[in-house]
């Protein structure tokens, strides 16, 4: 019996997870952001394929073609934006603004 082949969106997640510099792991919040990319992802792939059958009939259903273009543009979009909020390399922190900090140390009394 055959192995059975990895989906567009299980590869999608190991390229992100090949970001991650060991021994740092993904948090609970990022592997649901994962599960979603990888949903998504495999999503992506079944609407391009519902796609290309739409623009292979004769006649095309020109209205059929453009919802199924933007759901796919939706869900590239939606990957993107998910893919950007992780953060593989938490070693680096976004640096942090001299007002933000005195707003901070007030705050809390230093």
């Amino acid at each position: 019996m055959g192995r059975r082949a990895r989906t567009a969106g299980e590869k999608a997640v190991d390229q992100l997870t090949k970001l991650l510099t060991p021994p740092m792991e993904w948090d609970e919040a990022e592997l649901l952001t994962l599960d979603n990319i990888r949903k998504a992802t495999d999503r992506g792939t079944i609407l391009a394929d519902l796609l290309a059958i739409e623009v292979a009939k004769t006649p095309v259903s020109t209205r059929r073609v453009v919802e199924l273009s933007a759901e796919i543009r939706q869900t590239e979009s939606n990957v993107l934006r998910w893919s950007a909020s992780l953060n593989p390399d938490a070693a680096v922190n976004a640096p942090k603004s001299v007002r933000h900090q005195q707003a901070a140390n007030i705050r809390w009394g230093n």
